[in-house]
């Protein structure tokens, strides 16, 4: 081969490496793009944990009451010495409406008092020595004592549309039918803060009854048998609690009151003992359930996690 012809060839093939560089170089440079973006999308919508559960104890409850709010805390009566385990209780519908005392191992209805017909009872929580209970869409609260559920003060919340009430310790916790969860001030009922539920990016609308957990927001969604477990400063759903079976297992079992059970509502957590318990509105039984992750292979996919706990319909809180 001549020099000539060896120069062309030279010029030839580095002409196509330079072709081929400039080819990948926005080939790879798309890929680096994509890959920044997946992993900018994955920390600001990190993908949530899967939890199911197994049930260690269940405890008899009313199946009368239209379930709402439910926190548990424990009472001691000063003569007897007695100490008990209870729930506060709050009961929804018209004509219906109550906040009760009652005791986790009997079901006994230990202290009642009755809303007035117009109001819709709502979530309720304990800060301190008072209770503080919400209604639906009349924006009327409600504050009673702890020691003797005692009337305190009638408030006004500013909510239109009030569902789920729970406390940090420090803030009353609120939600409402959209996907925002608000905190606010209990002496002056002002907003502090709102955070937006997500999961991977996606609002979360009616989370109804919430419970804070070891520095988790857990809620139920209406009408799904779902709990999310939102982080409280983000609003992210860092988890699903797939609590599918127990109203079947009622139902199965043929318990009283348990065809005319709807849906799962109400969360309650000793915070000493590390015990959850679930029950639903109109369930005759509260389950002590423990969390769990699913085991290998068996949890549901992305599909299925959308279907059974996104909210589809709207309706009552």
């Amino acid at each position: 081969m001549t020099s000539s012809r060896r120069s062309r060839v030279w010029l030839a093939l580095i002409s196509a490496l330079v072709l081929l560089i400039g080819l990948t170089q926005p080939v790879a440079a798309g890929k680096r793009k994509a890959k920044q973006r997946r992993q900018a999308h994955e920390e600001q919508h990190p993908e949530p944990v899967l939890w199911t559960y197994s049930v260690v104890a269940e405890y008899p409850h009313d199946h009368k009451a239209f379930t709402q709010g439910l926190q548990f805390d424990r009472t001691c009566d000063n003569s007897s010495k007695v100490c008990y385990d209870i729930f506060w209780e709050s009961t929804g519908l018209n004509g219906q409406s109550s906040i009760r005392q009652v005791d986790v191992n009997t079901g006994e209805v230990r202290l009642r008092h009755d809303l007035a017909a117009n109001h819709f009872g709502e979530g309720v929580t304990r800060l301190g020595e008072r209770l503080y209970m919400i209604t639906w869409r009349t924006g009327a609260g409600f504050v009673f004592s702890a020691d003797k559920l005692q009337m305190v003060q009638e408030i006004d919340t500013g909510l239109g549309d009030g569902w789920g009430l729970t406390t940090d310790g420090v803030h009353l916790i609120v939600s409402e039918s959209s996907q925002n969860i608000h905190f606010l001030d209990p002496k002056t009922l002002k907003e502090v803060r709102t955070i937006t539920v997500k999961d991977r990016g996606k609002e979360i609308r009616w989370m109804n009854e919430m419970e804070v957990v070891d520095g988790e927001l857990w809620g139920n969604i209406w009408q799904t048998e779902c709990i999310a477990r939102v982080n409280m400063t983000t609003g992210h759903v860092i988890g699903w609690i797939h609590m599918h079976g127990l109203r079947e297992g009622l139902v199965q079992r043929g318990l009283v009151g348990s065809q005319s059970m709807d849906v799962l509502n109400g969360i309650a957590y000793d915070a000493t003992s590390k015990r959850v318990f679930v029950t639903g509105k109109l369930w005759p039984r509260v389950f002590e359930v423990v969390p769990k992750p699913f085991e290998s292979g068996t949890a549901p996919d992305w599909a299925a996690v959308a279907r059974l706990c996104h909210p589809r319909v709207f309706g009552l809180g």
